[in-house]
């Protein structure tokens, strides 16, 4: 795994907790893999089909797009990278993922601030912002629809700052960002929450899909992404509730 990708989270949070899986092997830090790829994103632009090719010669194997399922090589790969939230990959092995998501989750500490029941509403903004017309950002106008009165409201943000204006409208109890807490604990903050609005981002869908395995509700938005409307439904998990986007 690389931290080059990293956009508000610290690289090397994300794969901490690998070494608890009994299904994977051991993960190790390599920058290099991640200026390979992006050097490899570049030329996909250029010539996919060429790339495609390269990428085979190098055993990487490497899927784009949220909704791709790739092929499975018959060696095994040297590097892998994706999105990992097409719910048809999810489901054919989440009898193995949920158990082991819930034993990493249990050594992650919560904030000591948030209270025992709550709601939680995430906000993906970072590089959306400059790719707003491929992923779109989601108002304040779409989550204030499923904000409970009976309950603390917590925000989580990769970017405090661009979405500031959202907050301030949402007005909620707690507020967490990259400065105050990690990916891991956005996770488990998610997983945990009694009612869980996702932004269309991977690190909201795989709390959502930690909080609807405990019988709470999720809210989807659909489309996932406001430039893709076509592969939307591989998106949405099983136990999700899907409602209508509004992007600003």
């Amino acid at each position: 795994m690389d931290s080059s990708h990293a956009n508000g989270f610290k690289g090397d949070d994300l794969y901490s907790q690998l070494d608890q899986c009994e299904h994977v092997q051991l993960v190790t830090r390599k920058d290099w893999a991640g200026f390979i790829c992006m050097a490899l994103d570049k030329a996909s632009t250029l010539n996919a089909p060429l790339t495609t090719l390269l990428e085979k010669q190098l055993g990487a194997l490497r899927t784009r797009d949220s909704y791709f399922i790739p092929e499975l090589p018959m060696t095994i790969p040297k590097l892998v990278t994706g999105f990992f939230i097409n719910s048809r990959n999810v489901e054919e092995v989440e009898e193995v993922l949920h158990p082991e998501l819930h034993r990493i989750m249990s050594n992650i500490e919560m904030p000591k601030l948030l209270p025992m029941k709550y709601q939680y509403v995430h906000v993906r903004r970072g590089d959306y912002v400059t790719s707003d017309s491929t992923y779109g950002l989601i108002g304040a106008n779409h989550y204030r629809r499923f904000i409970r009165g009976d309950l603390p409201l917590v925000v989580g943000t990769d970017d405090v700052s661009s979405a500031a204006s959202l907050i301030a409208d949402l007005n909620p109890d707690f507020v967490f960002s990259p400065s105050d807490s990690t990916a891991w604990q956005a996770l488990k903050m998610m997983g945990l929450a009694e009612s869980l609005v996702l932004a269309n981002s991977t690190l909201s869908w795989w709390g959502g899909f930690l909080a609807s395995n405990r019988g709470k509700s999720v809210y989807s938005p659909s489309p996932f992404y406001k430039g893709d409307f076509k592969n939307d439904d591989v998106l949405h998990y099983k136990k999700f509730t899907k409602v209508d986007s509004r992007f600003l």
